[in-house]
């Protein structure tokens, strides 16, 4: 796995070994940001299940300013600090070790995000959750994203009121989902 695009283009990543996280494949990851926009100036990311990072650290590598990144696994804490050092990246990183709704409660009504990285483990079925949860407590800035990763035979909502669909596409075992704040 590796960074795409940006500063750090090229520059490989670190990952756990075995099946604690599974990472999102470069072809998917290209599509997302391509998506997006390609480079992302001045962003603030919410990565709400981290795994090695490759999600924030390509959105700082396309120019986000500042990325927070969650995950309930202490090896993957480490992984992402691995990572992010190895990048030079990590005063643009705050990540924060603990149970992901406990943490984003934490964000309630800031609007301060401007991405949202919602790709759990694949046995957790709870991007519908998620996505009402954000919505609900203003998580997102205006003109913000939420962007979910999910197996594609997961069944998740894609019309919520205020946002429109900018990309709905199955890639090798999972789909993307990609909301934008209207």
């Amino acid at each position: 796995m590796r960074i795409i695009a940006g500063k750090n283009r090229g520059r490989k990543l670190q990952t756990l070994e075995g099946l604690a996280t599974r990472p999102t494949l470069d072809g998917t990851k290209e599509a997302i940001f391509s998506s997006l926009g390609g480079m992302l100036p001045d962003y603030t990311i919410l990565d709400i299940f981290g795994g090695s990072g490759a999600l924030s650290l390509e959105s700082i590598s396309r120019g986000a300013k500042k990325a927070y990144i969650l995950d309930n696994n202490i090896e993957a804490i480490e992984i992402i600090k691995k990572n992010a050092q190895a990048l030079n990246s990590m005063k643009e990183l705050t990540i924060l070790y603990g149970d992901y709704k406990q943490i984003i409660g934490r964000f309630k009504n800031s609007k301060m995000f401007d991405i949202i990285f919602i790709d759990p483990p694949f046995k957790l079925k709870v991007i519908n959750e998620l996505i009402d949860y954000i919505i609900d407590n203003e998580l997102l800035a205006e003109d913000g994203y939420i962007v979910a990763e999910y197996p594609k035979e997961d069944v998740v909502r894609t019309d919520y009121e205020g946002f429109r669909v900018k990309l709905c596409r199955r890639y090798s075992s999972s789909e993307v989902l990609i909301l934008e704040k209207e």
